[in-house]
C-alpha cells in the first residue's frame, strides 16, 4: 500500500503540476513612481505635469482638493465661449474631472506623453493659500483627427494646504488667448 502511495505522489509531482518550481517575478506597479506628496507648490505642479506625462489618474486627482482633508469645495470656472457649445462644463466637479481624464487617456494614443507647458508664472502666495497664474499649452497624440493636438489658454490655480499639510488645487479658471482652442474645450469635448 505504501508503494502504491509513494508511486501516485511521484505521478503528480512529474505530472507538470509545477508545484516545486519557482514563478517568473511580477512587474512592480509604479504607477505613483514620480508622485511626491505636494509640500510646496512646486512639487504640487511638478506632479500635475507628470499625471498627463505618465497619464495616471490616481496622480492626477491628487492634485485636487479631497473634502476629506479640507474644508473647501473643487471649483472649475471654464473660458466663458466654451460654456456656450459645453453646457456640462457650467456644473463641473470632481467626478466630472475624473470621468474627462478617463476619457483623455482613451482618446490619446498609448505611450505617447501629454505635455503640459505652464509658461509665464505670476504667484500670490498667502500663507496656507495661493495663487498661481500661467499661460498653458496642452500638447497630446489624439487617436480621433477631430481632436485638436494642442489647447492653449490661461489659467488662475487657486491653491491651500490641506489637513495633510500638501498643496491641493481647489478653483481652476481658464481663459481664452486668441484663438486657439482651450483647456475647457477639451474638457467639454472628451465628458
Amino acid at each position: 500500500m505504501k508503494k502504491v502511495i509513494i508511486i501516485l505522489i511521484l505521478l503528480l509531482i512529474s505530472s507538470g503540476c509545477d508545484l516545486l518550481t519557482t514563478r517568473e517575478a511580477e512587474i512592480p506597479d509604479t504607477r505613483r513612481k514620480n508622485y511626491l506628496p505636494a509640500t510646496t507648490p512646486d512639487i504640487l505642479f511638478l506632479n500635475l505635469r507628470n499625471s498627463l506625462k505618465e497619464k495616471v489618474l490616481e496622480n492626477y486627482m491628487s492634485s485636487f482638493v479631497d473634502i476629506s482633508f479640507s474644508q473647501y469645495p473643487f471649483i472649475f470656472i471654464p473660458s466663458s465661449e466654451s460654456v456656450a457649445s459645453f453646457p456640462t462644463l457650467a456644473e463641473w466637479n470632481l467626478q466630472s474631472e475624473q470621468q474627462y481624464f478617463n476619457n483623455l487617456l482613451v482618446a490619446t494614443k498609448d505611450n505617447i506623453p501629454i505635455i503640459l507647458d505652464l509658461q509665464n508664472e505670476i504667484k500670490s502666495n498667502m500663507g496656507d493659500s495661493a495663487i498661481y497664474q500661467y499661460d498653458y499649452i496642452l500638447s497630446l497624440t489624439p487617436n480621433n483627427e477631430n481632436l485638436s493636438s494642442t489647447y492653449r489658454g490661461n489659467l488662475k490655480f487657486y491653491i491651500y494646504l490641506d489637513s495633510r499639510n500638501q498643496w491641493v488645487i481647489s478653483r481652476w479658471e481658464d481663459l481664452k488667448v486668441g484663438d486657439n482652442p482651450t483647456w475647457s474645450e477639451l474638457k467639454g469635448a472628451l465628458y
